[in-house]
């Protein structure tokens, strides 16, 4: 395999460990995660309708 592909490999295995590390610790979600708009719109027009109907944490 070329270098470009070892360091790609590398920064899969940390994202995928990193991925587990926060499911497994119970860690809570992102605050960007309880709006029903995806992380992009919400960075360019800042709205955000609540999952949960006003309640800040699921239940």
């Amino acid at each position: 395999m070329s270098r470009n592909m070892w360091i790609l490999a590398a920064l899969i295995a940390l994202l995928s460990l990193a991925t587990i590390y926060r499911s497994e610790s119970g860690m809570p979600d992102p605050k960007w995660s309880l709006c029903k708009e995806s992380l992009v719109t919400q960075i360019f027009t800042g709205d955000c309708t609540l999952r949960f109907k006003g309640e800040q944490a699921p239940s």
